[in-house]
């Protein structure tokens, strides 16, 4: 039996990449899925200019649908636009309409626009603003009313970035967004607190369709460079968001974790740690299951004590 059998997961931005394979990972340990994709394509083709407009296209997040159904899951696809509030709430109630319950909410979805301090216009502000924190926003108030009317807690994972801690050149705005989705989910988790509701946060490495231009531009990774971009293939992430959404992490909200390869090649241990408010130096492993993550939480995590979720730096 998986460690998410008889659980409901809404999943957004999970026709392809990352979140695609948060999906597959939450399916194979059991879990019914809501697979929610706007799935519009990204101008140009790769990141760093934002989704192109048009009416969504609901059979990216299906084809996620038929490969967990022919694994032998249950899913169902949603193509509600999640940067507002009303199109988050849709993929929320999709859970409840099609499977009658929701237990795990993982906010993925999010495009990157590359800004500077100079180089910022309105549009590119509120398209990035819309989609990381109301897409966040709009999936956690649906969950909270359905988790506590349900009376059993519940799991929402929240994606912000490393970068977001630090700054980085070219992520004005992305880098800012992220950062208050980080504050988003100190606050929600010590309102779910009561409930039972944990609330954590994920800053995830992959070379996907968004991300792919940027590490080849900065030189970062070579294009042809086949073995690295498998090895960084969005699967790494995936093992952190089972651990969260799985009673093995039923001591653990307010935190944030972030997964980082020890470098930018093929073959190389992939590091868990703590972000935010003291990050740790973290735990470093060849690869990670959601067990593996359970045994080494210890040193992952600061100070993991079940009665004393570290909330934005301070405990409550």
């Amino acid at each position: 039996m998986g460690l998410l059998e008889g659980r409901v997961a809404v999943v957004t931005g999970a026709g392809r990449g990352i979140g695609r394979a948060y999906a597959l990972a939450l399916a194979a340990e059991g879990a019914a899925l809501v697979v929610n994709d706007v799935g519009l394509d990204l101008r140009g083709g790769e990141g760093g200019r934002g989704l192109e407009s048009g009416a969504p296209r609901p059979e990216v997040a299906q084809a996620v649908v038929d490969e967990i159904e022919v694994s032998g899951g249950r899913a169902v696809a949603n193509a509600s636009d999640v940067s507002t509030l009303a199109g988050a709430s849709a993929a929320v109630e999709t859970a409840l309409r099609q499977f009658g319950d929701v237990h795990i909410v993982v906010n993925n979805a999010g495009t990157w626009n590359e800004t500077t301090v100079e180089d910022i216009d309105d549009e590119r502000i509120d398209e990035q603003f819309a989609v990381h924190f109301k897409g966040t926003a709009g999936t956690i108030n649906a969950a909270f009313d359905a988790m506590r009317s349900a009376g059993h807690g519940g799991r929402i994972i929240n994606t912000v970035s490393g970068v977001a801690a630090s700054g980085d050149g070219g992520m004005a705005v992305y880098c800012a967004v992220k950062a208050a989705v980080a504050s988003y989910t100190f606050t929600a988790a010590a309102e779910g607190a009561p409930y039972g509701i944990r609330v954590n946060g994920i800053s995830p490495l992959a070379i996907t369709r968004q991300s792919r231009r940027y590490f080849f531009r900065a030189g970062l990774v070579d294009p042809a460079d086949e073995a690295t971009i498998d090895h960084l293939s969005p699967a790494i992430n995936s093992a952190l968001v089972v651990y969260l959404a799985s009673d093995l992490s039923d001591h653990l909200t307010g935190r944030v974790f972030c997964i980082e390869p020890q470098s930018l090649r093929a073959g190389v241990p992939i590091r868990i740690r703590e972000l935010y408010a003291g990050a740790t130096e973290g735990v470093v492993a060849e690869s990670w299951t959601a067990q593996s993550i359970a045994a080494s939480m210890r040193a992952i995590a600061r100070d993991p004590d079940p009665k004393t979720p570290v909330l934005s730096g301070r405990t409550r």
